[in-house]
């Protein structure tokens, strides 16, 4: 008995040892584990957005790869490519920015102040000047990960971002994104409970052989009661955090048996612990895995002892849902395994939240048609198929006509709307198999699939004419809309998805060329067009600065007295090679192309200093009429430029007469008469030109501020031989002056026209019956002869 305090005094500090060392080694090894875990996470959050960045790489690719085709321009590719990856986001609030080299900001969706700023000296609150870091990175090696602060979105606190740069050299710009530091913490930590709840359960096992140890030595020492309650204290924390994780914790013995579950186990499956104990885990698996993947598991644990990935189970109500699962082992002091420990989450919402994400990168937000990554990958697989199969293919380019018009008149969100009611009648007009795309704007792409021939095509085409013809109404506005298709079709025109692009699209533009609202298939005689249209779109540019423009004039008449009353100013292009063009050859393509607005510009500007000189002469006091395109009469700032051009001019403003077509005015008849009592209101005077081609409503007309409206030459030219023309002609002239303005006829060529105005009281005359368009310098020989005439 003497030996007692000897034997307490050895083995108390031997069992603390071992308890000590135990708690160490799980400790140090859980620590090295969650070290290593927030390590591959910050890795795999790193790795996902160099993919993210790479795809919108692939953006900028894509676009490129359009200008070097000669689709777009490298303004409208770097437009284009902007405003696809401006509207990108992922994980709710995560974006995309480009900067270039300089550094300059090119695009930033959540500080658009920053566009267009020089930020080589802009720095985050440790001193990083990071955007000229993001440039060194791509100018050594070509893209990489920066780390800096930079506040989140909604905030103003910098917090610390990693992102990641990639350098698109063609256009000498660096697009990134990033990841927050604290995201990537968040993540971890509720990642993490499943390694504490491991590290729990070893305790657990620990705990209870340790409590079994401290019994035998309980028997052998009495004094050992005190480490005794400490074991039970450590048992009763484990047990703690066994419950209480939020992860689902499985114990099972070593055939497999589950032994114990824990609470967050019943809450994500739906099983009590009386259902499973006793069972295996084979009860959760879902039927989406197969039998090679839980061989593949069983394999991993049995030779390492550990496995964690991703794969389905299923609830107690049959619901399979997506877990992230970690699988280990426990052995005793054999190498016998003794226990699995089995711990899994419900990543349901993480993979939804990736879905969206993905979704997001591929589909229209607006419409949620494919975009044009999707429609690329689609059409590469649809033309792989149809090689494989012998079968045609289409690819169909669908533009609406004056989209533009509306979404300017109406407003965007009309435009959006509009939109979106265009996307589900295309969808009505294809087969699921079928692929419709929007590429931005009013472009719509479709892919057809497994044609025997091309009349399916056709086909197609005319069903979605007839589809767009019918009405729309847009908050409260009816609308009629038409469209122009362009069609390519597999093989004959094309045995690449560029080709069959790059042709659809000439065919879209022969569509256009035709007056709209059809389809056109492609020819090779298309190419040819599309070159030579678009050298002319280059010439026209260089035109408006080089002089080639040229502005011809032509009398308006008073029918009675035969004085002058007006001129019109009509433009004309003297080409270095084609010669002198007239307003039909290049006047459409300046509407399209947005050359319209310098183009009408110019023609205004050069007309008022003529008319001024004019009138310094003393050779001309008349009106000079100058005609204004939609795209002029859209602008918000027309009053002021106008004034401006009158201001610089000199001319006064009731010696400016301004032409607009019926279609323009009524189109927003409020917007309309806005505008012109503005420019009223300074004297300027306003005309209806082309009338009786379009559509006019009497009780809106006569509240327009006009003075003249001119009856289409078109009616003008039969009028003495077709008796409907005639009647249309005497009925305007007699609706005009019902509301006290001037009818004026264009196109008089004959005699014979003249006599039959002048019985009609036609006010006034234009045309090759009087005077030609002409020069200057001829009409000022003109007027000095008409000053003579009438001594004047």
């Amino acid at each position: 008995m003497k030996r007692e305090p000897a034997s307490n005094f050895n083995l108390r500090p031997r069992l603390f040892l071992i308890v000590a060392v135990a708690f160490v080694a799980m400790a140090s090894i859980a620590t090295l584990a969650l070290l290593h875990e927030r390590s591959s996470l910050m890795e795999d959050r790193i790795t996902a957005t160099r993919h993210l960045v790479a795809s919108a790489y692939g953006v900028l690719q894509h676009f490129h790869s359009l200008q070097q085709a000669g689709t777009l321009t490298e303004a409208q590719a770097q437009r284009a490519a902007i405003e696809a990856i401006r509207a990108m986001r992922y994980d709710g609030n995560e974006y995309f920015w480009i900067n270039d080299l300089r550094p300059h900001m090119v695009m930033h969706p959540a500080m658009p102040e920053l566009e267009g700023r020089d930020l080589s000296g802009y720095t985050d609150p440790n001193g990083k000047r990071l955007f000229v870091e993001f440039a060194e990175t791509v100018r050594k090696r070509g893209e990489g990960a920066v780390e800096y602060l930079w506040p989140k979105p909604g905030s103003t606190r910098p917090v610390a971002k990693l992102s990641y740069v990639k350098g698109f050299l063609p256009w000498g710009w660096v697009v990134g994104s990033g990841v927050y530091v604290d995201d990537v913490n968040r993540i971890f930590w509720d990642r993490a409970r499943g390694q504490v709840a491991i590290v729990g359960a070893a305790l657990l096992l620990l705990s209870g052989l340790m409590v079994w140890v401290a019994r035998r030595v309980e028997r052998e020492i009495g004094g050992y009661a005190t480490r005794l309650t400490r074991s039970n204290e450590a048992l009763r924390q484990a047990a703690t955090v066994f419950e209480n994780t939020k992860e689902g914790v499985i114990i099972a013995d070593a055939a497999h048996r589950v032994v114990a579950v824990n609470r967050a186990f019943v809450e994500i499956t739906g099983y009590s612990a009386d259902d499973v104990v006793g069972r295996t885990p084979a009860m959760l698996r879902a039927s989406c895995n197969d039998e090679a993947f839980y061989r593949h598991i069983g394999e991993a644990v049995r030779e390492s002892g550990h496995w964690q990935g991703e794969t389905w189970d299923r609830r107690k109500n049959g619901e399979e849902y997506p877990a992230w699962l970690s699988v280990s082992v426990v052995r005793d002091d054999d190498g016998r395994v003794t226990n699995h420990i089995s711990v899994f989450s419900d990543i349901s919402v993480l993979k939804e939240s990736e879905a969206r994400l993905d979704r997001l990168a591929h589909h229209d937000p607006l419409t949620g048609l494919p975009n044009r990554l999707l429609l690329n990958a689609r059409a590469d697989h649809a033309l792989a198929r149809a090689r494989r199969n012998e079968k045609q293919m289409a690819v169909l380019f669908l533009d609406l006509d004056r989209f533009k018009f509306i979404n300017d008149t109406l407003g965007h969100p009309a435009g959006d709307l509009l939109l979106q009611q265009v996307a589900d009648r295309l969808r009505k007009c294809v087969r699921d198999e079928d692929t419709i795309s929007r590429l931005g704007g009013d472009e719509f792409t479709i892919l057809l699939e497994d044609l025997d021939d091309s009349a399916a095509a056709s086909g197609v085409a005319r069903k979605i004419l007839g589809a767009l013809s019918e009405k729309a109404v847009l908050f409260g506005h009816e609308v009629f809309v038409t469209c122009s298709i362009g069609i390519s079709v597999y093989p004959r025109d094309g045995e690449d998805v560029v080709t069959l692009f790059k042709n659809a699209d000439s065919a879209l533009y022969r569509a256009k060329d035709q007056g709209r609202d059809t389809y056109h298939f492609y020819t090779e005689e298309l190419t040819t067009r599309a070159v030579e249209r678009l050298e002319l779109e280059t010439d026209l540019r260089h035109a408006i600065d080089t002089g080639e423009l040229l502005v011809y004039y032509q009398p308006q008449v008073h029918l009675r007295t035969g004085r002058i009353t007006g001129m019109e100013a009509l433009v004309r292009w003297q080409h270095p090679r084609r010669g002198l063009l007239m307003p039909a050859d290049f006047i459409p393509l300046a509407e399209e192309t947005g050359l319209i607005v310098p183009l009408g510009e110019w023609v205004l500007r050069t007309a008022c200093m003529q008319a001024r000189a004019w009138m310094d002469e003393g050779l001309s006091s008349v009106p000079i009429a100058v005609n204004l395109s939609p795209r002029q009469f859209r602008q918000k700032d027309l009053v002021d430029r106008i004034w401006a051009v009158l201001q610089e001019s000199g001319l006064p403003a009731d010696h400016l007469e301004l032409e607009i077509t019926e279609g323009l005015a009524m189109f927003n008849v409020e917007a309309s008469i806005d505008v012109m009592e503005r420019l009223n209101d300074l004297g300027v005077l306003f005309s209806i030109d082309d009338f009786g081609t379009g559509y006019s409503s009497l009780s809106y007309l006569k509240r327009f501020p006009i003075e003249k409206i001119k009856i289409h030459q078109s009616f003008v030219q039969r009028i003495t031989s077709d008796p409907e023309d005639a009647a249309i002609s005497s009925a305007i002239i007699s609706l005009t002056h019902s509301m006290k303005r001037k009818a004026i006829a264009e196109g008089v060529e004959t005699d014979a026209q003249r006599e039959f105005l002048l019985s009609h009281h036609c006010d006034e005359i234009q045309g090759h019956h009087f005077s030609k368009p002409a020069r200057a310098d001829e009409i000022e020989h003109l007027l000095r002869e008409m000053a003579q005439k009438h001594g004047t």
